[in-house]
Formats: C-alpha cells, sequence, structure tokens
C-alpha cells in the first residue's frame, strides 16, 4: 500500500481517494475505517471502552474529573472538556455551561423556569441545568 499526501492551498474541505484496481477485502476494510465516526476512549473499573458519538448523552465535568453519561453507563475520560467540545463540534452536541456538553438529539424536553432557567430532560431519566450564560444560545437553537 502506498500513501501519499498533497497539499493544495485551495481546498475547501479533506479528501480522500482511494485508487485500486479492484474493491478488495482490504479496501473495504480501509474504506469503512476512513468514513468510521471517531471514537472516544472512556475508563471504567473494567478498563478502557471505546464508545461513538451517538452514543454518549453528555459528558460534563465532576470533582475536577471529566466524566461521560452514555447509553452503556458512565465512565471517566482523559481529557480535558475543552478538547471534547472541538472533536465532538460535527457531532451535533452543544455546550449548556462551562463544565457540561450534551447531544442535541438526547435532549427529550425543555422545562422553562420562571427564574429563567432552562432544566433539561435527557434520554436515561438524566436532568441539567442550562447555565445562564448559555440560555440564549439554547433558546435561539430550539427555536428554528
Amino acid at each position: 500500500m502506498k500513501i501519499e499526501f498533497r497539499r493544495e492551498p485551495d481546498a475547501s474541505e479533506v479528501r480522500v481517494l482511494v485508487t485500486a484496481r479492484e474493491r478488495t477485502p482490504e479496501v473495504e476494510s480501509l474504506l469503512r475505517r476512513i468514513a468510521a465516526p471517531a471514537t472516544i476512549a472512556a475508563y471504567d473499573e473494567r478498563g478502557e471502552v471505546l464508545l461513538r458519538p451517538e452514543e454518549i448523552i453528555r459528558i460534563y465535568t465532576e470533582d475536577r474529573r471529566v466524566r461521560l453519561d452514555s447509553d452503556r453507563g458512565s465512565y471517566l475520560l482523559r481529557c480535558r472538556l475543552y478538547e471534547l467540545e472541538e472533536r465532538l463540534s460535527d457531532a451535533d452536541f452543544v455546550r449548556i455551561s462551562n463544565s457540561e456538553i450534551v447531544q442535541k438529539g438526547r435532549i427529550l424536553r425543555l422545562d422553562f423556569g420562571l427564574t429563567g432557567t432552562i432544566r433539561l430532560i435527557l434520554e436515561g431519566g438524566l436532568e441539567t441545568y442550562v447555565s445562564r450564560r448559555y440560555v440564549s444560545r439554547i433558546r435561539k437553537l430550539f427555536e428554528s
């Protein structure tokens, strides 16, 4: 296999071209790996678990540690919240406070309080609050 990189200053996006004589199982495997969404390494008492972005419900900080709630349970992460926000920016995640990011598609209901607070009801029976700084962003997000 030969790997080549070509720099194109006018390119508007990353483009990957796989050239082969025919579509072999090796080529199929390569195409699947290229197209697969990035996984997030999370940890529990049994060790490392790889999670796809669509499995994640929310990512938050608690006791100076970054935690993740998913379909499969709760895990610890070994990276910073802002790094995850950058990695997941294309995967439908939204910041709701300085210490929490949630997946938009996992929000079941928004409860608006009389004091201007927003409580989010998430899948899995999880509840969290939008901080005042992010209320206007969340309102705009769900108005359209």
